[in-house]
């Protein structure tokens, strides 16, 4: 197998499956021989937002400790291989079509024996390709990003998590998550070993607290909450809402090694780099993928902290995402330009629809990233992309296209 034909393969699996049953991924393990089971100690991370950022941290920390670490992540901003690292290194072309050939010949087995009934799909696929991975890689760790939720996420046949990871904890998914902040608290506690201590981001809901709590009790868990207590410590990843995610990288990282010197976390976090987290891509232009209503607050408060005058906003989001209360209040923001860009979305999962979603004759609609480029060109200040990551990714693309177009003229 090839590594265009592999990655046509994963894309071509469905996007979802029956969505409270891990069955499916069950028997994909076993088929492999559950590969689940040679893992190092893991560092399990699902929140709402924020969990990518404090992952890279988290890896970037156990790098300056020494170890070797592997590192999944979703989705992914450059490359596709960039979702499966192993000490900052991507997988390499020729290994992750290597794996996805065993996976999918795995999988085609499990359909087969289940006549029909268990079709694997495209995150399962991903995962059972991580896992496949990191089994051989001889880790010392191994850090997890959840794709959605918690509880039935395809993540969650750990059997080694040494620690459970909540960073946030806001509305979004919730036709799969459920309508309120209890519910989707309650499917991300899924993750909470027995036994294995628990970390939680600074400032959850104190609803989606209490529910995590009482799951960590059941389950005899000790919860840290991140906070400020001890040295201040710098960050490679920009804007406000990094500070709390550091917190909590460098709680969970001394709930799994509690003796960890603060010059060796420091040097970690100084390492951390995050593609499309408030990232300066070219002189004046920003791209952060706040692709939900939580996220583009605190994508707010950066700007209200860091720029005195306007800014140019470009959101391109999902019609899934439910922006509509955030975009009026960007309006209302007398730092903020806001234009809506006309994004087509995703196989599956449309665009948002801007005849809905104009709060007021003040957001204009953006075409295409050359005419906002222009738009920067003419009015001087500031332009940040923001929204769905998978539009971000898009964007950075284009962008980097456009700066290895322009250097070798």
């Amino acid at each position: 197998m090839r590594i265009d034909q592999a990655l046509t393969y994963i894309h071509s699996r469905p996007k979802a499956g029956k969505k409270d049953s891990q069955e499916r991924m069950q028997a994909l393990l076993a088929t492999l021989d559950h590969p689940e089971k040679r893992l190092p100690e893991a560092i399990h991370v699902t929140g709402t937002n924020g969990k990518g950022s404090v992952s890279t941290m988290l890896s970037a920390i156990a790098q300056a400790d020494g170890l070797k670490v592997g590192l999944f992540t979703s989705p992914y901003l450059v490359v596709f291989n960039d979702r499966f690292q192993i000490n900052g290194q991507n997988i390499s072309d020729d290994e992750l079509a290597r794996y996805t050939d065993r996976v999918r010949v795995a999988a085609d087995e499990v359909e087969e024996q289940s006549d029909g009934r268990l079709i694997v799909t495209e995150f399962e696929v991903v995962t059972a390709i991580m896992l496949c991975y990191f089994a051989d890689q001889d880790l010392d760790l191994a850090i997890i990003e959840v794709g959605i939720g918690g509880h039935y996420d395809s993540t969650n046949v750990l059997t080694t998590t040494a620690v459970a990871v909540v960073t946030s904890i806001a509305l979004d998914h919730q036709k799969l998550l459920g309508d309120c902040l209890s519910d989707i608290a309650s499917q991300k506690a899924g993750i909470i070993k027995a036994g294995k201590p628990t970390v939680l981001g600074a400032h959850l809901p104190k609803e989606a607290e209490s529910v995590i709590r009482q799951v960590a009790d059941s389950k005899k868990s000790p919860v840290t909450v991140a906070g400020a207590n001890g040295p201040e410590y710098k960050t490679a990843l920009v804007g406000s809402f990094q500070r709390e995610n550091a917190q909590t990288a460098i709680a969970a990282y001394r709930a799994f090694r509690p003796n960890s010197r603060a010059a060796l976390i420091q040097e970690g976090l100084l390492h951390a780099q995050l593609p499309g987290r408030f990232e300066e891509i070219i002189s004046g232009v920003f791209l952060d993928g706040a692709h939900n209503p939580a996220g583009l607050a605190a994508l707010q408060k950066t700007v209200q902290e860091r720029f005195d005058g306007p800014v140019d906003f470009v959101v391109g989001a999902l019609a899934d995402k439910h922006l509509e209360g955030s975009l009026q209040r960007l309006v209302e923001d007398p730092r903020i330009r806001l234009h809506l860009f006309a994004y087509d979305g995703l196989p599956g999962r449309a665009g948002m629809d801007l005849s809905l979603f104009m709060p007021s004759q003040e957001a204009s609609v953006i075409q295409t990233v050359d005419e906002a480029l222009a738009l920067k060109r003419k009015s001087k200040r500031p332009l940040i992309f923001t929204g769905s990551l998978y539009f971000i990714a898009d964007v950075r693309r284009q962008l980097c296209q456009m700066k290895k177009s322009s250097a070798q003229s």
